[in-house]
């Protein structure tokens, strides 16, 4: 743990990106850069104001027209308990700066408000769509016209998507990008061994906005072409898509797709099993396809052909250039 905490420090004060060539890593360093409020060990003047607070985003109060942007990792339903694990820390942490902190005046970091999918404490899908949609209701509320809300997601279940795509249409917001990234390591604790996915969906949501046609995809043809064009720049990164990859990779674009077609027909104020259903009726696909979409070489148009999201569109088209750019 020392160690990692001394390369987390090193990175800050000297970040780097790392690029692949030919095989190879290369670290390219990012000049005149830093992490934090102040350079370390340096006499520079100037600082930045950094600030953390352990507040309940759902209710926190934030000024409108405030925030130039809204970056967030929220919980993945029910595939981490993040207070069960969190409070094997603690308690530690408590111990060491608990006596000066308001952070620490509880007992556990459990709460009837923490928004997982909980089966044991009857937290279902209803209880962390609701959620997520205050969340972002609230962080939407306090954003610049046009300014982003980034957020990373993953599962293996497509209903666990339901409620993030309720959420940014509840926010007002549209999704104007899905991309697949490497989040997880092979060898991480939690999914060593099971064969999950290593790879977030970072999803990019604006109020208003440009978005490229060719992402649109209103065809299976078109759609295939996106997932095909991602998985192509994964490897060229030396990233090898499993199953579970190609799934969570579908998954993105599926639920970016849904919130650009049900965003004028949305209605924030129906009961939240009413917005789930829609929202399942428009993807109308069965656990039982899902393994026919794990696979890339097996005609994935033609697993998505009949699906509602396709039949029900209008005026399908060729795949359109990445410059065509559509406003909303």
């Amino acid at each position: 743990i020392i160690e990692k905490y001394k390369k987390a420090k090193a990175y800050c004060q000297n970040p780097f990106e790392v690029r692949h060539n030919s095989g190879k890593k290369k670290t390219v360093p990012i000049e005149k850069e830093w992490i934090g409020d102040g350079v370390n060990r340096s006499k520079n003047a100037y600082s930045r104001s950094v600030k953390l607070y352990c507040r309940d985003a759902a209710t926190v109060k934030l000024k409108e027209n405030s925030l130039d942007g809204v970056f967030t990792d929220p919980p993945y339903f029910g595939n981490v308990q993040y207070a069960e694990l969190m409070d094997f820390c603690y308690v530690w942490l408590k111990r060491l700066v608990g006596r000066t902190s308001r952070e620490f005046e509880t007992a556990s970091t459990r709460n009837s408000c923490e928004l997982t999918g909980n089966v044991e404490m009857g937290r279902n899908l209803n209880h962390f769509a609701e959620g997520l949609s205050a969340v972002f209701q609230r962080v939407a509320k306090a954003m610049k016209p046009g300014a982003p809300l980034a957020f990373t997601y993953h599962h293996n279940r497509l209903d666990a998507y339901y409620p993030v795509i309720g959420a940014i249409l509840d926010a007002g917001l549209t999704c104007t990008a899905s991309i697949p990234c490497p989040a997880e390591m092979g060898a991480s604790i939690h999914i060593n061994g099971t064969g999950s996915s290593i790879i977030d969906t970072v999803f990019v949501c604006r109020s208003t906005g440009t978005i490229k046609k060719s992402l649109l995809a209103e065809s299976p043809a078109n759609f295939e072409k996106l997932v095909a064009r991602d998985l192509a720049e994964l490897k060229a990164g030396n990233v090898n898509p499993t199953k579970g990859d190609i799934r969570c990779i579908v998954f993105g674009h599926l639920t970016r797709l849904v919130v650009w077609i049900l965003r004028s027909e949305w209605d924030k104020t129906k009961p939240i099993q009413s917005r789930i259903t829609k929202i399942a009726n428009r993807l109308g696909i069965f656990e039982s396809r899902v393994k026919a979409l794990t696979l890339i070489d097996a005609n994935l148009t033609e697993n998505l052909r009949d699906m509602p999201l396709f039949a029900m569109r209008e005026n399908v088209g060729e795949y359109e250039t990445e410059n065509t750019d559509v406003s909303f």
